[in-house]
């Protein structure tokens, strides 16, 4: 494999062109080192290449590469395939990028005692459990591998980063999605006052449901209307199954007043289908 270097962006990282013309950022322990443009790449240097067809999102990590320590950047890249095989779906690409920057910044604010707390902590633990794990199995290593010993609400800021790579979302709308998914959640709660079982799998359904109604609301995708075209469904939603079709709406008007979202009529019978399993336990 012989390519040639067309940019050192530092002794740890460049950038070459492969035998079919194609730009990849190749990273390794001094692969940089005295090297200059048009000069080979050293095999054995080569620790992670990465192949970006987008542009700004190679040039926004060609700069993180440039800025972070390599050694950040290759514990992100351990703690990325650790991520991407635990939840076992699809992540965006960016997420080598957001991620090795916050840990890098959250280094730089620890070693000056400017920790942050999460706001959303509680909300982050209650709806992405999964996630918080993941947060703080990266903590865990960043501890071991780095020596830092980050403050456990690192943990939920990593969580975001996944939830966002996760759900193909921006970390402003994380923040929305979140926290409207647990105001939905408290108001369940309260309109079956406490009386949800939050251990079964309907429970675990309707919170699945509830993360990706969120990510279409907050990206406009708007659901089409299927099941309310059936009056079958519709009446015995809406007469057999009212009380919980009464929370559904319940959710509806929170969801207008405070996010500007509009739910389809499908929505509302979902929700009411999955507010049935779980009323019903």
């Amino acid at each position: 494999m012989s390519m040639k270097i067309i940019k050192v962006i530092n002794n740890n990282t460049v950038c070459v062109l492969d035998q079919k013309g194609r730009e990849q950022i190749m990273c390794g322990k001094g692969i940089g080192f005295g090297k200059k443009y048009g000069d080979s790449v050293e095999n054995a240097r080569i620790e992670k290449i990465y192949m970006i067809t987008d542009s700004v999102l190679r040039k926004r990590l060609i700069e993180s590469l440039a800025e972070i320590p390599y050694e950040y950047i290759k514990l992100t890249d351990d703690l990325v395939k650790y991520i991407s095989a635990a939840i076992n779906v699809p992540l965006n690409s960016s997420l080598i990028i957001t991620l090795s920057d916050h840990i890098a910044f959250a280094i730089e604010r620890h070693r000056q005692d400017m920790e942050f707390t999460n706001p959303l902590m509680d909300s982050i633990h209650d709806c992405f459990p999964d996630e918080l794990a993941l947060g703080r199995y990266c903590l865990g290593e960043i501890k071991d591998k780095l020596g830092e010993e980050l403050i456990d609400d690192e943990a939920g800021f990593i969580a975001m980063h996944i939830i966002n790579a996760r759900m193909g979302t921006n970390m402003g709308q994380v923040q929305n999605l979140t926290k409207m998914i647990n105001e939905c959640v408290n108001i369940t709660d309260t309109f079956f006052s406490g009386g949800i079982d939050k251990t079964t799998i309907a429970y675990d359904r309707y919170l699945v449901h509830l993360k990706y109604l969120a990510k279409r609301l907050f990206n406009s995708q708007e659901l089409p209307n299927v099941l309310s075209r059936d009056e079958d469904i519709l009446s015995l939603v809406q007469l057999k199954f009212k009380k919980y079709y009464r929370c559904a709406k319940c959710l509806r008007d929170h969801i207008m007043k405070n996010y500007s979202k509009m739910l389809t009529e499908d929505e509302l019978l979902t929700l009411a289908i999955h507010l049935r399993k779980i009323g019903s336990q």
